[in-house]
């Protein structure tokens, strides 16, 4: 019994909801190809323009500053920027694309015209869009300004309809309304116009590009007395000339900007994407509602609007911040092409070609470092900072000779002696290491007599350096060899990535029985009572492994203690990254040429190249000892274990005398 009666309610209410969708107010119209586009009756969310009444009746509006007139922004508010997804369709081949015609679509049996078409502009978070129409007289003023026909654009391929329209309506202003908000409680309003010729018409695309010849259009109908396609086809062509367009594209409402490949097409794709790139769009707005351009069709876009339209273009991260138009082309890759050749106009930079490659360019407007674009050959892109100190110095030519130049932004440039300049201050072998010390310092030199090879030295306090790293790898006259000092050396020593070129910048990395000239097999105890200061190691006669007292003491010099500001006495000028102050007060000069080591995970292995500096010293409580610095802190810091494996690189000291 009880499902028998459950079953008679479940009927009643299945035959209540049909009757329902049979009425006539059901809130959407049926369309010939299946689908179905909200009807513009439905509730509108409490916008405060929205009409009251259904579709197919006028909505009195007295006041309303919707009507477009006596503004000179379509914004109501700031624009934000925002991402949309991309529109799946296939492409079309025609400059105008159709739309389904009135005899593909099956309206309901409502009073007077009805249109239908898809809105590609601004869609922002698309809360609840409204489109609305005004019907105007052939000087293009409103028949009755109190008078409008409202629809809604659905939110997912931004189809629109608006119905119940005068059967002998012929032009009309379009306004399309978008709400920004993330919500129907929060208003951000963004408002396009457009005025079209509905005669003979019940389809049509509404774009962004429509809306920048809105004003025009009526000044030339009323002003000048020229036809409405008489002002359309002028307003169009000053479009196309303001954005520098030579390909031609007509009559507007009838592009799918979204997928026309030809290329007016595209370039009223890249004309509506202009549009709806937040900040520009509004920029854009004030120039062609300007009254230069609504009066004489004229306009100087002018390098501030090159110089922000470029921090967008080469800023953009992802889809969002070029605009909903960009967002959702079929094509992105050929509207951005001409994105870029509208910068090249509007900029005055012109196009990136291989006979220009190395070419700088500074936006004039833009005084930041970020205005400047380097071509490469094919396309232009940010420059370097190197790029923009040549332009700004306009440095001489590299030729023959080495030689460093300081440049406009006080980084340090090396000439190779090749025809290249290479910028100083990141690290790189490509820079003699004579060329990485202080020019400030009075260096001396010394000649190592086993091998030749010449050391700048610095004197620090009361005590000798050499400001550059050992590189002695064995004898040139074996009959001046130590043959002790052979054997330690023996496989003890490496070039940084086993490159020799590492070796001429960096020296060699020497192992613990290298650096103190003992027998690897040598027990602790024994070893640490051999290595009494001064100890010789590995250095020449003369010159001894520095101890810890002998670092630090560099430090004390200067500080009363190991502060947070040691290494930068102690690194390079130049070398260690753009982050590291270039400083070398004391001429020590240390490079960041890394360590070689053993490790349990990773065996044999290089580290730390160009971020760190591992100087070997006598032992202190352990039996191996290193001085580190590095290009991440500003302190040094001191390693004690018993490992001799570990690779470091050597300064000597000179014995006093």
């Amino acid at each position: 019994m009880k499902k028998q009666l459950f079953l008679q309610i479940l009927v009643l209410a299945f035959l209540f909801v049909m009757a329902s969708c049979g009425d006539d107010d059901s809130g959407f119209i049926a369309r010939g190809d299946g689908s179905s586009l909200e009807d513009d009756s439905s509730d509108s969310e409490g916008d405060e323009d929205s009409a009251d009444s259904k579709s197919g009746s006028s909505s009195s509006k007295k006041g309303s500053s919707s009507s477009g007139k006596g503004s000179s922004s379509g914004y109501s508010s700031s624009r934000s920027s925002s991402s949309s997804s991309v529109r799946s369709s296939s492409s079309v081949k025609s400059s105008s694309s159709s739309l389904a015609s009135s005899s593909s679509i099956a309206y309901e049996d409502i009073p007077g015209k009805a249109i239908a078409g898809v809105y590609q502009g601004f869609v922002g978070h698309v809360v609840m869009p409204t489109i609305e129409v005004r019907a105007l007289t052939s000087k293009l003023e409103y028949v009755d300004s109190t008078v409008s026909y409202v629809g809604k654009i659905d939110s997912i391929g931004y189809r629109f309809s608006v119905r119940g329209l005068p059967e002998d309506i012929e032009y009309a202003e379009i306004h399309v309304r978008v709400n920004d908000g993330t919500n129907s409680t929060i208003r951000y309003y963004v408002d396009e116009y457009a005025v079209v010729n509905l005669k003979g018409v019940d389809s049509l695309y509404v774009n962004s590009a429509m809306n920048f010849i809105y004003k025009r259009v009526k000044y030339l109908v009323r002003e000048k007395g020229l036809s409405f396609d008489e002002a359309k086809a002028q307003a169009e062509s000053d479009l196309r000339k303001a954005f520098y367009v030579e390909e031609a594209f007509h009559d507007l409402e009838r592009i799918d900007v979204l997928h026309d490949e030809t290329e007016g097409g595209y370039w009223a794709a890249t004309i509506a994407t202009t549009e709806s790139i937040s900040w520009l769009g509004n920029a854009l707005r004030t120039d062609f509602w300007s009254d230069a351009f609504v009066t004489d069709g004229t306009l100087n876009l002018g390098d501030e609007l090159a110089s922000g339209l470029a921090s967008t273009f080469y800023n953009c991260v992802g889809l969002a911040c070029l605009g909903d138009v960009y967002s959702r082309h079929a094509n992105r890759d050929r509207i951005r092409v001409n994105l870029i050749k509208f910068f090249d106009t509007v900029s005055g930079r012109g196009a990136c070609t291989s006979d220009r490659a190395g070419d700088v360019f500074r936006v004039a407007s833009d005084t930041s470092s970020s205005g400047f674009y380097t071509c490469d050959g094919k396309e232009w892109d940010r420059s370097t900072v190197m790029d923009r100190d040549m332009y700004k110095l306009d440095f001489p030519v590299c030729g023959t000779t080495e030689k460093t130049v300081i440049g406009a932004s006080k980084f340090e440039y090396y000439c190779n002696g090749k025809g290249t300049w290479i910028e100083a201050r990141p690290w790189s072998v490509d820079v003699p290491v004579k060329f990485r010390l202080n020019p400030d310092i009075d260096y001396g030199t010394m000649t190592d007599p086993r091998d030749g090879q010449t050391y700048a030295t610095v004197k620090i306090g009361n005590k000798v350096w050499m400001a550059q790293n050992l590189n002695f790898k064995g004898y040139k006259n074996k009959e001046d060899e130590d043959s002790t000092l052979v054997a330690n050396l023996s496989g003890g020593h490496i070039c940084n990535s086993k490159k020799e070129a590492h070796c001429d910048v960096c020296g060699r990395l020497y192992d613990w029985a290298a650096v103190m000239n003992l027998n690897e097999s040598m027990d602790s105890v024994t070893a640490k009572a051999m290595i009494v200061d001064p100890h010789q190691g590995i250095c020449p006669d003369g010159w001894h492994i520095p101890s810890t007292d002998e670092f630090e003491h560099i430090i004390t010099e200067y500080y009363s203690s190991n502060t947070d500001k040691t290494a930068d006495m102690l690194r390079s000028r130049q070398g260690w990254g753009k982050s590291v102050p270039d400083k070398d007060p004391v001429g020590f000069s240390a490079l960041p040429c890394g360590i070689y080591f053993n490790s349990l995970n990773m065996g044999w292995a290089f580290d730390d190249w160009g971020s760190e500096a591992y100087f070997a010293a006598t032992p202190r409580y352990h039996l191996h000892t290193e001085i580190t610095m590095s290009a991440s802190f500003t302190g040094i810091g001191s390693y004690d274990n018993s490992s001799r494996h570990r690779h470091n690189s050597v300064r000597c000291v000179k014995n006093d005398d």
